[in-house]
């Protein structure tokens, strides 16, 4: 499949998000962050894990969320509905799960007094019950959590009363991915790398392919579709009401690295899962804030990742990388499936040298702002949308602009 080479077509596209300069102030500023603390981590569905994560009734999954200062845990009831609580014990407001992951058993027991909370966050047990002063137990339970799953992603919402349900906050993208076969890939691998960097930055970096040829000359640069300038195109671009999509296509007949040429002479045992979802060969999804969904095909199955870019601080990200692809049940598609890791993980070594490179350089405030070209539309329109959350501009900072 060929797409349009031409440069400028997206501005056109999308007139309405204009071509000028970004401001950088909102990547490096405290100020800024703080509201990004309240006005959208605390207001937004963020994707706390998958349902792999749970992997029978009576697991529990803690995400610690920096940004909101809460720590919390999922737990799959007995019952299999999944619910979310803050982990904070009714009694003294100790962590009651110091762990990351783990079975409920008998119950959750808080370490510090042994205070106990059922697989419903239901308090049902207290050591020395009698010596405390009109102790209802039924009131004293967990704090619960809006909580909803999509496609195997388990969503939470920290708004007392969120505005949407999560369908209706996914929109487009819910429809566009309606069906996906995300259950029948397991998690292959996990990264967890932290940065000294602003999340957004991190995502942003990550968010086009114009820097391929340059950042990663010897990894992928050659892999995508480019102009005969040798820069990179864009197969489509959607926006969606809070979340992008843009799409690619590999260059037909790249010259092969040696370890790709012997990989295509192995025997992956035929064909395997195929994703009908595809817009292209490689589909970059932003799910507005902090989550991003990969589909890509692959010569003998398809397979997909997700990141998540947890802000710590305005200069502390940590970025987690997860790679799913249907189980192999062939030793080249194993094969495959390892050199692909590889291969990746030597990527995203690069980019994270890059995302601390860009922070340092913003951090400077020798530039005011960050200037974006057309193939660079789905980071312009990110920062549209967090702007219209956080109104930084609207407040007392405009005048600054």
């Amino acid at each position: 499949m060929r797409t349009d080479l031409r440069p400028k077509k997206w501005a056109a596209k999308y007139p309405e998000l204009g071509t000028g300069p970004i401001p950088a102030e909102p990547c490096i500023s405290p100020d800024y962050f703080e509201l990004e603390r309240e006005r959208v981590f605390r207001r937004t569905w963020i994707n706390v894990c998958r349902i792999d994560d749970l992997p029978k009734p009576g697991t529990y999954f803690v995400r610690d969320l920096v940004v909101c200062k809460t720590s919390l845990l999922i737990i799959r009831g007995t019952d299999d509905v999944i619910r979310a609580f803050h982990n904070v014990c009714s009694h003294r407001g100790n962590l009651v799960s110091p762990y990351e992951s783990g079975a409920c058993n008998t119950g959750l027991f808080c370490p510090f007094h042994n205070w106990r909370y059922n697989d419903r966050g239901e308090l049902i047990g207290v050591p020395d019950e009698e010596s405390f002063f009109d102790l209802d137990k039924k009131k004293h339970g967990l704090t619960p959590v809006t909580c909803d799953v999509w496609q195997g992603f388990v969503f939470v919402n920290l708004a007392p009363k969120p505005e949407q349900s999560l369908r209706a906050y996914l929109g487009g993208v819910g429809d566009q991915l309606e069906g996906c076969p995300f259950n029948d890939m397991p998690l292959f691998q996990t990264y967890k790398v932290e940065e000294k960097t602003n999340w957004k930055i991190a995502l942003d970096a990550q968010n086009e392919i114009y820097h391929l040829p340059f950042q990663h000359p010897l990894l992928i640069g050659h892999t995508f579709l480019l102009n005969e300038q040798k820069h990179t195109r864009l197969l489509d671009v959607r926006l969606y009401e809070r979340h992008t999509l843009w799409s690619c296509e590999f260059v037909e007949g790249y010259k092969l690295a040696p370890m790709e040429t012997l990989l295509g002479k192995i025997d992956r045992g035929g064909e395997g899962l195929r994703i009908k979802q595809l817009v292209g060969k490689f589909d970059f999804y932003v799910l507005f804030p902090n989550m991003v969904i990969i589909l890509f095909r692959g010569p003998a199955e398809d397979g997909f990742a997700t990141y998540n870019f947890w802000p710590l601080a305005v200069d502390r990200t940590i970025w987690e990388i997860r790679y799913y692809f249907p189980k192999a049940n062939h030793v080249g598609r194993r094969i495959s499936q390892e050199f692909f890791k590889c291969l990746i993980r030597d990527v995203q070594q690069e980019d994270s040298i890059a995302h601390e490179a860009l922070y340092t350089g913003l951090a400077s405030r020798a530039k005011t702002h960050m200037i974006f070209q057309d193939e660079e539309i789905t980071i312009r329109y990110f920062h549209k949308v967090l702007e219209d959350h956080v109104g930084y501009y609207r407040g007392a900072h405009a005048a600054a602009r």
